[in-house]
């Protein structure tokens, strides 16, 4: 099996009004390269990454022929993939062509996952079987109370009824972007909502130094992180 064409998508989120942070820097709007991977069996593959910067260096990498250096290769064999792509970080064409390392890597993420939608759908089976398939079931949580200026208490609590409200059974809140005193408050409010017989995550982003993190692991033991 070879790969015959790549084609690519670019899906770009509205901007929003009150963009949402964390503790060191304000959430970008996102931007999706979309890749259908084409082969000569018939079978295709789609993979997906996301992109934080501007979307336009990938846009430039792909015009530029990125996409042309694995037309002809084996799309059983992601691995190998993978690294010919990957290895453009280091290389000169890379600069002669005047792609980016961060183009380059994201553009790779796509590439291999879609690879590997080919592999399983070649093989007949999900990947996760592939994979091993030691687990029928894996726990997942959502990420939830980014912050947004002149958010409210209410607004939170409304966000975190609406999340436990879908079914959620893990719940990873945003800290580190305001005084630990607000945080603690934060994150009880959270914890009284979503109950005590569900688990509760604290994810600073690096927001805290070594006295807060130690200060804040004492205090938050009440709430039981995981």
């Amino acid at each position: 099996m070879k790969i015959t064409k790549l084609q690519v998508y670019i899906l770009r989120a509205p901007d929003t009004a009150r963009p949402h942070w964390v503790s060191h820097f304000t959430v970008p709007r996102a931007s999706e390269i979309l890749v259908r991977m084409q082969t000569d069996a018939g079978v295709e593959g789609i993979g997906l990454a996301t992109s934080y910067t501007p979307i336009e260096a990938a846009i430039h990498a792909f015009r530029s022929g990125i996409g042309e250096l694995i037309v002809g290769a084996d799309p059983l064999a992601p691995e190998q993939l993978y690294q010919k792509l990957f290895a453009l970080t280091w290389q000169r064409r890379s600069h002669e062509k005047g792609w980016s390392r961060e183009a380059v890597v994201r553009i790779s993420a796509a590439v291999d996952i879609a690879a590997w939608d080919i592999l399983g759908k070649a093989a007949g089976l999900p990947l996760y079987r592939l994979f091993g398939g030691f687990r029928s079931e894996v726990p997942c949580y959502v990420t939830c109370a980014y912050y947004r200026d002149g958010k409210t208490p209410s607004e939170l609590r409304d966000e975190i009824e609406m999340l436990k409200a879908q079914g959620h059974q893990g719940f990873k809140a945003k800290a580190g972007g305001l005084p630990l005193g607000e945080d603690l408050e934060r994150l009880a409010l959270v914890r009284e909502i979503i109950g005590d017989d569900k688990d509760l995550m604290v994810d600073v982003n690096r927001g805290w130094d070594l006295a807060t993190a130690i200060d804040g692991a004492r205090l938050l033991e009440p709430l039981r992180p995981r």
